[in-house]
């Protein structure tokens, strides 16, 4: 009995070294090499421009939406309101935030909130001979859809108002004023104004959410008094793309005379705005009806 169990324990220990070695010998065989990265990491860029009148200019900087870092011009002349922001990441998203007499003035990015990520999807499906993502038209009645929802919605928020909605297909980005103006706690008297950008997304036949990825990027809790001094608005074209080889277009922008409510909130307006939404990124064009610039 000893002497059986001694020999299984033999012949087991004999095989085991055997596999090893045989194992070893395969691995030796194997030229093993480290993958080079599909895409290429992005190349550091520079963002360049104009602004125009120079002396309402009190003061410039750059915000990523996606990272929330702010970013200093490296140089800027008051004389001749000409900027440079230098060696920011490439491959991403920049929107310039110009703050003048009064009144704030910012870029908006209304790409989709995970558009590098598609970026990069894309470049692989191809590089695999995949076939790309399935297509799909962004209409005047998927814009439609959008603002009923925001329409029926019922929260904590009691106001809400597009000011944006760009079409990316089977996609969207929403930037959307929401205010809270009736009270909520005892004190009362404080009013909440935030500016979102949502997301969505059309999947099994109807339009989503995209849950927990909005974007806040303006909040206001205090006296209405206080809310009523606000005077921000937001345009798409001074939001700047770096791209992956570092490369940007240079931004030439001439400040209005005055806030287009349809783009933000002047100061000294009723909560309750009229405006129309601009509608961007539609695969079939309609007309749309000018902006109420009412101040309500």
């Amino acid at each position: 009995m000893i002497a059986a169990q001694f020999g299984r324990r033999t012949a087991i220990a004999l095989a085991t070294v055997m596999l090893v070695g045989l194992l070893g010998v395969g691995l030796a065989e194997v030229d093993l090499t480290e993958d080079q990265p599909t895409i290429p990491a992005p190349t550091a860029g520079d963002v360049t421009g104009t602004i125009t009148p120079a002396e309402q200019v009190q003061g410039v900087s750059l915000v990523s939406r996606q990272s929330g870092r702010a970013y200093q011009p490296s140089h800027f002349d008051p004389a001749t309101g000409t900027f440079r922001f230098a060696d920011l990441p490439g491959d991403a998203a920049y929107d310039l935030v110009i703050v003048g007499k009064g009144r704030i003035i910012e870029g908006v990015d209304l790409s989709f909130v995970d558009a590098r990520l598609l970026r990069m999807a894309a470049t692989r499906r191809e590089q695999l001979g995949m076939a790309p993502e399935p297509g799909r038209e962004f209409t005047q009645a998927d814009a439609d859809w959008l603002l009923k929802f925001i329409a029926e919605m019922k929260d904590f928020m009691d106001t809400r108002r597009v000011l944006y909605i760009q079409g990316h297909g089977r996609r969207a980005t929403m930037l959307v004023e929401l205010l809270r103006t009736r009270e909520f706690h005892a004190d009362g008297g404080d009013i909440i104004w935030r500016v979102e950008l949502w997301y969505f997304e059309y999947q099994a036949g109807g339009w989503q959410r995209v849950a927990n990825q909005d974007r806040v990027l303006h909040r206001f809790r205090g006296p209405v008094d206080d809310w009523r001094k606000i005077a921000h608005e937001f345009r798409p074209e001074l939001s700047v793309f770096v791209d992956a080889d570092g490369s940007s277009q240079p931004l030439t922008f001439t400040i209005p005379d005055k806030i287009d409510p349809s783009r933000g909130r002047p100061a000294n307006t009723a909560p309750a705005l009229t405006t129309q939404p601009h509608i961007l990124g539609l695969d079939q064009p309609t007309s749309q009806p000018d902006a109420d610039s009412s101040a309500g």
